[in-house]
């Protein structure tokens, strides 16, 4: 599936399958604003965090959890968020925001596969992304929002959504044409209609946008990183829908990128599982 650049493709604003959604929290918003700020501090961002409970909540979750391996426990949300530095915050921030529904989306053992997809390209985008020459804390942030569409269509229409994931295996058809069929909108689409909305940087709405196309036909080395880590990510088994390329090696694996992956599958598997028993 190839699609158009970002800045020259028409994206729905007001498409009814995403009226349901939230609209980005005052606190997301301002720490949006930090982010675009040079001069802003760890401090600050902490500061910001705390003023929204889920928030604060997710930061420290996400501290303690397995994907860190920390050998202490962490109760101070400063001394979080300079562990997980600044940029993976961002992309927990924006989770978070839809975490209402999307928690009760999780019920579901087909959606709640949907969540650890995007962790593991989040884990595999940020360990191959000194390949790509990418910072690995964006990585870590584009890996984890890079199926945002879809984390929305399953938040706000779980039953349905969990359906057509059955179908997608079922009847192999790929999940961007039965989302199309039902929402008339593919989680692509959708996914960088949020980040627009959202005011989120334009890097981050290609990746929603384009994580499917092929790797060679694209320029951008953060959205490289995230397509090879989605394609690794069906190959380790975090495959969580139909897709006819996800058995098909990663086409673009530069020099630098780790090459044993592979031998951790289980490990990955065993720290996405105990991060998620706590949502």
């Amino acid at each position: 599936m190839s699609t158009p650049p970002t800045e020259t493709y028409a994206l729905p604003q007001h498409h009814w399958a995403l009226r349901c959604l939230p609209p980005l929290p005052a606190s997301a918003a301002r720490m949006l604003r930090l982010l675009n700020d040079s001069s802003a501090g760890i401090r600050e961002f902490s500061d910001v965090i705390s003023t929204d409970a889920s928030f604060a909540w997710e930061v420290l979750r996400a501290a303690n959890s397995p994907l860190f391996s920390l050998p202490y426990e962490i109760d101070d949300l400063f001394h979080a968020v300079t562990i997980i530095g600044v940029e993976r915050v961002r992309g927990m921030v924006f989770v978070a925001a839809l975490s209402s529904g999307f928690r009760h989306a999780m019920r579901e053992q087909s959606l709640l596969a949907c969540w650890k997809h995007s962790l593991a390209v989040a884990y595999l985008a940020a360990e191959t992304s000194i390949g790509f020459h990418v910072d690995a804390g964006k990585a870590y942030t584009a890996g984890l929002l890079h199926d945002l569409g879809r984390l929305a269509l399953m938040t706000a229409f779980p039953s349905k959504y969990a359906s057509l994931i059955e179908q997608s295996h079922q009847d192999e058809l790929e999940m961007c044409r039965l989302e199309e069929q039902f929402f008339e909108i593919n989680h692509c689409v959708a996914g960088a209609s949020i980040a627009a909305a959202w005011s989120l940087p334009v890097s981050l709405a290609e990746v929603c946008l384009k994580h499917h196309d092929d790797p060679l036909e694209n320029p951008s080395p953060l959205l490289q990183n995230v397509v090879a880590a989605n394609r690794m990510a069906h190959l380790l088994g975090f495959q969580p829908v139909f897709e006819r390329r996800s058995t098909q090696e990663p086409t673009v694996l530069p020099n630098g990128v780790p090459g044993h992956l592979e031998e951790s599958t289980a490990l990955l598997h065993q720290r996405i599982d105990a991060y998620c028993l706590s949502v």
